[in-house]
């Protein structure tokens, strides 16, 4: 994804994304039931589907997950890298309520 994002074809950065979730979602859905996002294990703790204490197992190991992944993606694009944000005209508070939206 992050050398999609490198070359700047918008095109194939919804396409890699995609793919890597599913084959990440396939890869772990018999250890965690492919649950990759803190937020989605949030509100399956909210609904009683999963455990408080396993929620809190969970959130580690994704925000740790994340910080490996990213810590290897600039290590392998160094020294080249790239702003990830939104762009003029949104805000940092639409791209919040985009992922809200979506995760919800």
């Amino acid at each position: 994804v992050s050398s999609c994002v490198l070359a700047g074809n918008a095109i194939w950065n919804a396409t890699a994304i995609a793919c890597s979730l599913m084959v990440m979602i396939y890869a772990t859905s018999a250890v965690s039931g492919g649950n990759l996002n803190p937020a989605v294990s949030f509100a399956l703790g909210l609904t009683g589907n999963l455990e408080w204490p396993q929620v809190f197992k969970y959130w580690v190991a994704q925000i740790l997950g994340g910080v490996a992944a990213s810590g290897f993606a600039l290590g392998i694009h160094a020294p080249h890298t790239v702003s990830l944000g939104p762009v003029t005209p949104f805000s940092g508070s639409h791209a919040m309520l985009v992922e809200l939206i979506y995760t919800c």
